[in-house]
C-alpha cells in the first residue's frame, strides 16, 4: 500500500470568474493595457492607472473573449480621461 502525501491545492479563478491576471485565455489583456495606458498618461501613478484598468476588466467580464483587448483599453481610456 501506497501512501500519499497531501499536497496544497492550486490557486485558479472561479469557474466562470473573470481571470484578472490576462494571463490565460486573453493573452495578458490587462497587463498590456496597463503599460500602454501608463504611457499614454504620465501624469497618472501606475497604480491608478492598474486599478483602473482592473476595475474596467471586471466590468467587462462579459463581452466576447476577442473584442475584450479593445474594449478594455476604449473604457479604461476613457475612465482616465474623465477624472480629469
Amino acid at each position: 500500500m501506497t501512501l500519499r502525501t497531501p499536497q496544497a491545492p492550486r490557486s485558479r479563478p472561479a469557474v466562470g470568474g473573470p481571470d484578472l491576471t490576462g494571463t490565460s485565455a486573453h493573452g495578458g489583456t490587462v497587463p498590456h493595457a496597463v503599460a500602454r495606458l501608463v504611457a499614454e498618461f504620465p501624469g497618472r501613478h501606475a497604480a491608478v492607472v492598474s486599478a483602473t484598468v482592473t476595475q474596467c476588466r471586471r466590468d467587462l467580464a462579459g463581452a466576447p473573449p476577442g473584442a475584450l483587448p479593445e474594449l478594455l483599453e476604449r473604457l479604461a481610456r476613457q475612465r482616465l480621461s474623465e477624472c480629469g
